[in-house]
């Protein structure tokens, strides 16, 4: 496990930012929404490195009346199978 800044997986893995980006884009248009990614980190799921981004989007208020933000997390493979 490896945290990054989110510039910082942008440049070091392309092509997974890539693909994250691709998937964002299409959150943003179904839920017609801001998408900002907030958080990167490198993890291994069933033995393959996969960069994990978490991305917020707009405040909402919770059930408690207090501001909250939605977040979606995306994820992609580093290297191809």
């Amino acid at each position: 496990m490896s945290l990054l800044q989110t510039s910082e997986a942008q440049q070091q893995y392309p092509n997974a930012w890539q693909h994250i980006e691709d998937e964002m884009q299409k959150a943003r248009d179904g839920y017609a929404t801001t998408l900002v990614p907030v958080a990167a980190e490198v993890l291994t799921v069933d033995g393959d490195e996969v960069l994990e981004i978490v991305a917020v989007s707009g405040i909402s208020i919770d059930e408690d009346g207090e501001d909250s933000f939605a977040r979606m997390t995306f994820h992609a493979k580093l290297t191809q199978s």
